[in-house]
C-alpha cells in the first residue's frame, strides 16, 4: 500500500521502494539537499504513462464518490499471525499475585516466575542424591538436605561467577592473595557449592520410560 502526498495541486502516491530510496537520499545527503532530491523523486513521477495517471484518477474518483476512504492493511509479506488476545474477560478483577504492588522490590517481581522453579530444584536435586546414596555398596556419610535458600543462594553464586572469570572453579574460594574474594566464601562453603552442583537435577531418574535410553 502506498502512500498519498499533496504538492502543487497534485496528490502522489509514493510506493515501499520510492519511499525506502527517499530515506536513504536523505541519509546520505548533507543539510540543507534533502528537498532538491525529493523535488527530483517528483518530477519523475510527473513524468509517469499517462494510462497510469488516468487509472489513478478513476480510482480516486470512485473513492470520493462511494465515500469509501482508504483503509488500512496489514503489509504483505508479512508474518500476520498476530496473536488476538485484547485482555482479561470484562469485570475480572482477580490478581494472581495480590501481594505485588506498585512498592513491590524487583526481586518480589522476579519470584512469582522462578518460586515453583526453585522448589523442583530442591526436591528433584535431593531425590537424585538420595538415589545416589542408594547406589553405593558401602553407606557413607551423608550430607544435609539442600534448603531452598541453599538453592537460591547457589544460584546467585552461578550468576555472579559470570562477573568475574576464573581459571577453575576453585579459585573463586582460593585464599591465595591474588585471588581471594571474601565474597564467595562468606555467601556459601566450597564443598556446599559443589554439592549441588553434582547433583543438581530436575527430574526423577526412576520414572524414564526407557531405562536404556539416555537423558540429559
Amino acid at each position: 500500500m502506498g502512500v498519498f502526498i499533496a504538492m502543487a495541486g497534485k496528490k502522489i502516491e509514493l510506493d515501499e521502494d520510492a519511499i525506502s530510496e527517499i530515506l536513504v537520499a536523505d541519509t546520505d545527503s548533507e543539510s540543507g539537499s534533502e528537498a532538491s532530491d525529493f523535488e527530483d523523486y517528483l518530477e519523475e513521477e510527473e513524468e509517469e504513462d499517462p494510462q497510469q495517471q488516468q487509472a489513478s484518477a478513476e480510482v480516486e474518483t470512485q473513492g470520493a464518490t462511494s465515500g469509501v476512504l482508504p483503509t488500512w492493511g496489514l503489509p504483505r509479506g508479512r508474518n500476520t499471525n498476530i496473536h488476538p488476545f485484547v485482555g482479561p474477560a470484562k469485570g475480572v478483577k482477580k490478581s494472581e499475585a495480590p501481594h505485588i504492588n506498585k512498592d513491590s522490590s524487583p526481586l518480589s517481581v522476579m519470584m512469582l516466575f522462578f518460586t515453583e522453579i526453585f522448589h523442583l530444584l530442591v526436591e528433584q536435586t535431593n531425590m537424585y542424591y538420595q538415589q545416589h546414596l542408594d547406589r553405593q555398596a558401602r553407606p557413607s556419610c551423608q550430607l544435609p538436605d539442600i534448603t531452598l535458600p541453599d538453592m537460591m543462594t547457589f544460584v546467585a553464586l552461578a550468576l555472579q561467577m559470570g562477573h568475574e572469570l576464573k581459571v577453575i572453579l576453585h579459585d573463586y574460594w582460593s585464599r591465595l592473595r591474588q585471588l581471594h574474594n571474601l565474597f564467595y566464601g562468606e555467601t556459601m562453603a566450597r564443598d556446599r557449592f559443589l554439592h549441588i552442583l553434582r547433583f543438581l537435577h530436575f527430574s526423577d531418574n526412576s520414572q524414564r520410560t526407557d531405562e536404556g535410553e539416555e537423558y540429559d
